[in-house]
């Protein structure tokens, strides 16, 4: 009897030892694919310029927004504007400044021609993560005058403050610029 309930017991041991062995390799892993759901957000999501897909929305890099990051921050500014400062141009003087997109940095853009401070000369500007106001910063772009200054877009208008710095006569300057987008 006592021989029975040896064999018994290790009979009971190695059946379920084989039990749990067969339904543990045969358990299916659950699937997630991401931390909130078990579907997949991202599936035909498509995302420009570098971005990146989290949850179904394109996570845009710096200077590009859009649903897909299709759109430069500089897109905003790009154009012809009409011209007035009270720098040194005198009352009612007015001309011509053209924005440009900086080909190598989507959240950059160049100024060509700011007066009589710069003329003919391209300044170069960082737009703001806000994407409605820029800092220029300092540069060498006229001769011995260096140039600093921030602007700011409103609708139609932008509005640059300047600040320049003559190297040689050691004298500077401050002055605004209203620009007014041409159609």
């Amino acid at each position: 009897m006592k021989n029975m309930k040896i064999v018994f017991g290790t009979a009971c041991i190695v059946l379920f030892s084989f039990v749990a062995i067969v339904f543990s390799s045969c358990k299916e892993k659950a699937v997630k694919y991401n931390d909130t759901t078990l579907i997949r957000p991202c599936d035909g999501v498509i995302c420009f310029n570098g971005a990146s897909c989290s949850d179904g929305e394109c996570v845009c890099p710096l200077g590009y927004e859009g649903k897909k990051c299709e759109i430069k921050w500089s897109d905003k500014f790009t154009g012809s504007y009409m011209a007035t400062d009270d720098c040194y141009t005198g009352p009612n003087v007015t001309y011509d400044v053209i924005i440009t997109p900086n080909p190598d940095y989507p959240y950059k853009m160049r100024l060509f021609n700011l007066g009589v401070v710069c003329p003919s000369k391209i300044v170069e500007a960082q737009i703001n993560p806000e994407k409605t106001s820029f800092v220029i910063p300092l540069q060498n772009t006229c001769n011995n005058i260096y140039l600093s200054g921030y602007g700011n877009a409103n609708g139609e208008f932008i509005n640059i403050y300047l600040a320049s710095r003559d190297t040689m006569a050691h004298t500077g300057t401050q002055c605004s610029i209203i620009l007014a987008k041409q159609p």
